[in-house]
């Protein structure tokens, strides 16, 4: 049978290339780019990519305010940490990002057996309307 595979947003957001040393999976969401060696770890920038996107739409702040130290008399500003509702927000997508992949995977082994199967049931019935005696 042909291939009727249609490109969903989850194969368009993480794809997968060969290259002579090795895949290379590459994260795009929301405009941005990251080209990984592991399918881990593009799932994980993927994951980034949605929930900081989300954030900055809803207006939620992603990091603490900006810290000041004072050095040797220089100002210094070190950025703030990560809140842990950004972490358990971007866990949860990782989450939900694993779960939707291994359904599709389920879902193409299920089309692949179904596929097996009618394509022998076609055949037997070729074959019993081949051998009609009328």
């Amino acid at each position: 049978m042909t291939d009727k595979r249609i490109a969903s947003a989850i194969d368009l957001a993480l794809q997968q290339h060969d290259t002579p040393a090795g895949p290379l999976f590459v994260a795009r969401r929301h405009g941005r780019i990251k080209k990984c060696f592991t399918r881990n770890t593009a799932i994980r920038y993927l994951a980034f990519f949605m929930t900081t996107w989300a954030f900055e739409r809803s207006g939620f702040q992603q990091r603490h305010p900006r810290v000041r130290i004072d050095r040797d008399d220089m100002e210094v500003w070190r950025d703030g940490e990560t809140k842990p509702e950004y972490m358990a927000a971007h866990k949860r997508c990782v989450r939900r990002l694993r779960r939707i992949l291994a359904r599709k995977r389920d879902m193409e082994k299920w089309c692949q057996q179904w596929d097996a199967m009618h394509d022998r049931y076609v055949k037997d019935v070729e074959a019993l309307q081949s051998s009609k005696p009328f």
